[in-house]
């Protein structure tokens, strides 16, 4: 599933790590919920340690590494939950198709103001955590840059690449992200705080952190 946009929940304590009853519970509510259809499948990312190739630069020879990741995928929740014991886990994804009953918010054709979404599409829901708190925006793996975990969170309106400056942090161990499939986006103005407010309350009830929202967007 091609990805153009994702938005973000990003604690507000940047060291926040959650228990994995507690992911396993947000899964649960958003199924019963309805923020996620009968139909959704369920992948679980681990990183054993390993580190291995994944890029050259053509121009300088350099070669880039990351994780050595592991994926697998399963047709229902409490496997996935399952298969996460003794592991380091790295993320649990849910993928379906939309809409469902309650969607993250109205969705617009890519760079379209008056394309209006009213027809399926594709979108995953993913809680991430690394070993380190890591800038979002800069790498989702990490990166080599200074890392201040007070610094103010900016990101790019993906419609005007305007910055948007938030009361939250744009760096963390743990974050939930709701990516959006089919070229498609949600209209942001001024302000990123435009997930559906019961699926804000459902996070800050299930994990007991207060989280501020952020967005990130593939099409540079």
């Amino acid at each position: 599933m091609s990805e153009l946009y994702r938005h973000l929940l990003i604690p507000k304590d940047a060291a926040f790590v959650p228990e994995r009853d507690q992911v396993a519970t947000f899964f649960e509510e958003l199924q019963t919920s309805g923020a996620l259809p009968k139909e959704t499948g369920f992948i679980v990312i681990t990183n054993g340690g390993e580190m291995r190739a994944i890029g050259r630069n053509h121009a300088t020879g350099e070669v880039y590494y990351g994780p050595d990741l592991k994926i697998r995928r399963f047709a229902n929740l409490p496997a996935a939950i399952d298969s996460m014991d003794g592991t380091q886990i790295n993320e649990l994804w849910a993928e379906a198709n939309g809409p469902a009953t309650i969607a993250p918010f109205e969705l617009y054709r890519a760079h379209v103001p008056d394309g209006l979404w009213s027809g399926p599409y594709s979108f995953s829901i993913r809680c991430k955590l690394r070993q380190e708190i890591t800038h979002l925006v800069h790498s989702a793996f990490g990166c080599k840059c200074d890392l201040q975990p007070n610094e103010p969170a900016i990101f790019d309106n993906p419609w005007n690449k305007q910055p948007i400056e938030t009361s939250g942090l744009a760096c963390a161990r743990f974050w939930i992200e709701f990516g959006i499939g089919d070229w498609l986006m949600p209209m942001i103005t001024g302000s990123l705080d435009i997930l559906d407010a019961r699926l804000v309350r459902l996070a800050s009830n299930v994990f007991r952190i207060e989280f501020t929202q952020g967005c990130l967007c593939n099409d540079d």
